[in-house]
């Protein structure tokens, strides 16, 4: 599943049920009773969260945007 979709656009369930049938092996009843969080599961494999991965590039805009104050020290 595409993370990047926006909330406004349908889920699109005939491409979802026909991965889960025809690549996972599931049955269309246990396609039906599976809830999108454990479709994303099945789908993406574990250590592969790419669509949730913080980027080189992100990491280093959020570091200018919000700098550590050298003058505070953490308890």
């Amino acid at each position: 599943m595409k993370h990047e979709q926006s909330e406004n656009q349908p889920v699109p369930w005939h491409d979802l049920m026909h991965k889960a049938c025809r690549e996972l092996g599931w049955s269309p009843n246990t396609f039906w009773q599976s809830t999108l969080v454990e479709l994303e599961m099945a789908f993406i494999p574990p250590g592969n969260r790419n669509a949730r991965t913080i980027t080189r590039g992100v990491l280093e805009e959020l570091v200018s945007q919000f700098p550590d104050n050298e003058d505070q020290q953490t308890p």
